[in-house]
């Protein structure tokens, strides 16, 4: 349901993201490519990641970690207060394909799909009486998890499980090499899923080459002020998509008590005790793992009515 909420009054009234905690460590590969930030009454988390053919367009960085740290830097600029989530996004492709293309000219040999690519997380707050009114969307599989009193409630977009399954199998029919971030399997498959990529049928993610705004999933609920807030990429999600050490309840428990970077040094060390991925079936040993925590701040007007 959209909520109409002019960008003077959000600032000047309601709510802003309170952020408790947040934390950010590159896997295997030689750059991170996820970001997480808020900004006022928006919070967010990118995942990036980069397959193609031919050579990179950029040097001091990958494509990934690029495409990321410009979205990151277009919401803190302007984080969309006070826009519906599709119009924000249809002018964010815009401006992403145009950014792109300052980096030079395109390789022919590259598929459509190839390239860099990023899913995201948004979550926004908007005053809603006594309590907050928590707006999200979500393309890809990030996560964004809600706890407040006894509800759990996880948000986030399934499109790609079928996929990344496949290049699981593709990963672990060799076994892992040591010191090989992806193998040669793995990598063709996720060459091959890319040709399924923001298409019917296949998996959504935003892709300076490719329009990708169709796959927007939209959420909405209100929450509490003393609620809190996960924003989380996949790569920290695999203490409970693929370790299995704790479940959504126990995870936003973890957060609370050992903080991000605590949660991250458990994960690492459960990897790290199945190098070769014989336990824990996965395609980097060490994924990018980044997550945010913040809880609803009421302040202004905001106060007032809640006093």
């Amino acid at each position: 349901m959209a909520i109409e909420c002019p960008a003077s009054a959000a600032r000047a009234a309601g709510p802003v993201w309170r952020v408790i905690s947040q934390a950010s460590e590159k896997g295997s590969a030689a750059y991170n490519e996820d970001i997480a930030g808020a900004a006022g009454a928006c919070a967010w988390i990118v995942d990036g990641s980069a397959f193609f053919t031919g050579a990179a367009r950029t040097t001091a960085e990958s494509e990934g970690a690029w495409l990321v740290r410009r979205i990151d830097e277009i919401l803190r600029a302007n984080p969309p207060d006070d826009i519906a989530f599709p119009d924000w996004a249809a002018a964010l492709e815009q401006q992403l394909r145009l950014d792109y293309a300052t980096l030079g000219q395109g390789h022919p040999e590259r598929e459509a799909g190839e390239g860099p690519s990023a899913v995201l997380g948004l979550a926004r707050l908007v005053g809603d009486g006594q309590a907050c009114r928590l707006e999200a969307t979500v393309i890809g599989d990030v996560s964004i998890l809600i706890q407040d009193g006894d509800r759990i409630e996880r948000w986030t977009d399934p499109s790609s499980n079928p996929f990344e399954a496949r290049t699981i199998a593709a990963a672990t029919e060799d076994g892992h090499l040591p010191g090989e971030v992806i193998s040669p399997k793995a990598l063709a498959q996720i060459l091959r899923n890319r040709r399924s990529l923001n298409r019917p049928g296949g998996y959504w993610a935003i892709n300076p080459g490719l329009s990708w705004t169709q796959g927007l999933r939209l959420f909405s609920g209100s929450i509490s002020p003393t609620a809190t807030v996960l924003l989380a990429s996949d790569g920290f999600m695999r203490l409970v998509d693929v370790i299995a050490h704790h479940d959504d309840r126990a995870l936003m428990d973890a957060v609370k008590h050992m903080g991000t970077d605590g949660v991250i040094a458990e994960l690492r060390q459960l990897e790290s005790a199945d190098p070769q991925a014989e336990r824990y079936r996965r395609v980097k040993i060490h994924d990018d793992a980044t997550a945010l925590v913040v809880s609803p701040e009421l302040y202004g007007n905001a106060i007032e009515k809640s006093s």
